[in-house]
């Protein structure tokens, strides 16, 4: 006999890490802008209930689409 779980020894076993996807990982960006861009740029993601990195994210990846 064997101290341990009995079914950590079955190979055939799926783990949950073997049917989920790896998170990918991600780097931060950082840049300066103007007091007033700044404040345009806070209104429009609290007047479309946004995030500035949802919003600034999703306008790189746009931009990067259309190569």
């Amino acid at each position: 006999m064997k101290a341990g779980r009995p079914s950590k020894d079955k190979k055939d076993a799926l783990e949950l890490s073997d049917v989920t996807d790896k998170p990918k990982k991600s780097t931060r960006v950082n840049f300066n802008l103007d007091e007033d861009t700044y404040f345009e740029l806070k209104q429009y993601v609290l007047d479309n209930r946004t995030t500035v990195t949802k919003l600034l994210t999703e306008m790189i990846e746009s931009r990067l689409n259309e190569r």
